[in-house]
C-alpha cells in the first residue's frame, strides 16, 4: 500500500504541520478545568476583528466538570491570569459549553507573531495542551522554541506530521468524537472494544453476547447492560446533533 505523503498536498515543500503537547496549564483557566477534572476540553479561539479580544468557545464532559467549574469561579485566580472578563456556562444534556471573553490569549498570540497557524478546534486532555499547527518549517522551528521558553522546555513535546493516516488521526482525537468518547466508562468502552473485536457488530454475527462475557470473565447479562448503557450515550448525542 502506497503512503500517502501529506506535504504533496501543499503548495510549497517548506510549508509543515507538527502534533505539539505541552504539559503546564500555564495559568489557563481551561486547563486547569481539565486537569482538576480529568477530562477533555474542546477549544476554539478567534480573534475578535476590530478589537483586541479573543472569543473563546469551549465543549467538554466530565462527571465533576460542574464542581470545578464553581470552584476555580468562586477563587477566580486562574480567570485573571487567564484574562477573562467574562464567561458564560451552558449545559445541554450531559455536556458543557464555556463562553468567554479575554483581553489577550499569549497561547494564540506565540502563533500570530511567528507567522504560523494553528489548527482549531485543539485540545486539553487531563491538563495537557494538544494541537497542531501549520507553517512554514523556519517558522514552526522559532515557534516552537518560544513555546518551549514560555511554558518550560520539559513540557513540550512536539513531531512533525507528514502521513495523511497520521493528520487523520490526531484530528480525531481533536474533535467532537474525543468528547463524545469521554461519556463512556472504562468498562463500557472495554466491552465495546470486544464486541467489534470478536464480530457482534457483522452481519450474521460471529458471536454474541455469552462469547464477549467470556473472552471478559463477565455474565453476558453484564455484558448486555454496559452494551446497551454505550449505545444510549452514543446515540443520544447523535439524536441532538441532527434534530
Amino acid at each position: 500500500m502506497v503512503k500517502l505523503v501529506l506535504s504533496t498536498l501543499l503548495p510549497d515543500q517548506d510549508i509543515t504541520f507538527y502534533h505539539i503537547k505541552i504539559r503546564n496549564v500555564k495559568n489557563s483557566f481551561l486547563g486547569k478545568l481539565s486537569e482538576l477534572s480529568s477530562s477533555r476540553i474542546l477549544v476554539n479561539v478567534y480573534k475578535v476583528p476590530g478589537y483586541d479580544y479573543y472569543f473563546v468557545v469551549a465543549l467538554t464532559y466530565g462527571r465533576d466538570v460542574d464542581k470545578f467549574i464553581k470552584q476555580l469561579m468562586i477563587n477566580d485566580y486562574y480567570l485573571r491570569k487567564s484574562k477573562i472578563i467574562k464567561i458564560r456556562v451552558q449545559k445541554l444534556n450531559d455536556l458543557h459549553i464555556i463562553y468567554g471573553l479575554k483581553r489577550t490569549c499569549e497561547f494564540y498570540k506565540l502563533a500570530q507573531d511567528n507567522n504560523v497557524h494553528i489548527l482549531l478546534p485543539y485540545i486539553f486532555d487531563r491538563g495537557s495542551r494538544d494541537y497542531m499547527v501549520l507553517g512554514n518549517r523556519e517558522n514552526v522551528k522559532t515557534y516552537i522554541e518560544h513555546v518551549k521558553q514560555y511554558y518550560g522546555y520539559n513540557n513540550v513535546e512536539y513531531t512533525l506530521i507528514d502521513a495523511i493516516e497520521e493528520f487523520s488521526l490526531t484530528f480525531l482525537k481533536e474533535s467532537l468524537l474525543s468528547i463524545v468518547l469521554d461519556k463512556l466508562t472504562p468498562a463500557e468502552r472495554k466491552v465495546l472494544k470486544e464486541a467489534f473485536r470478536t464480530g457482534y457488530f457483522e452481519y450474521p454475527k460471529t458471536a454474541g453476547q455469552y462469547e464477549i462475557g467470556s473472552n471478559l470473565g463477565l455474565s453476558k447479562v453484564t455484558i448486555s447492560i454496559h452494551l446497551r448503557k454505550a449505545f444510549r450515550k452514543i446515540v443520544k448525542d447523535f439524536i441532538q446533533l441532527i434534530e
